[in-house]
């Protein structure tokens, strides 16, 4: 399996937090739909990628009665 896309999410999203200051966060998001700050964004995205897990999760239970079991830190490679 290509997991090249994977890899490039995780560095850039490393990269972002790395980089991310108290000025940066601070800054204004950029988007005319949503009213927050740069850091609310990164939690907002966060929360979002957290309920389209779970709505998968849910299928999945329902569909097959099995779902992938819970995963507190990804494997680094």
């Amino acid at each position: 399996m290509d997991n090249s896309y994977l890899k490039h999410g995780r560095r850039k999203a490393q990269e972002t937090l790395e980089a991310l200051t108290d000025e940066k966060g601070r800054q204004r998001a950029g988007f005319d739909w949503l009213d927050a700050n740069f850091a609310e964004l990164i939690l907002y995205s966060i929360r979002h990628v957290q309920h389209h897990a779970a709505q998968l999760n849910l299928i999945l239970r329902q569909k097959t009665d099995s779902a992938p079991r819970w995963v507190a830190k990804a494997k680094s490679s």
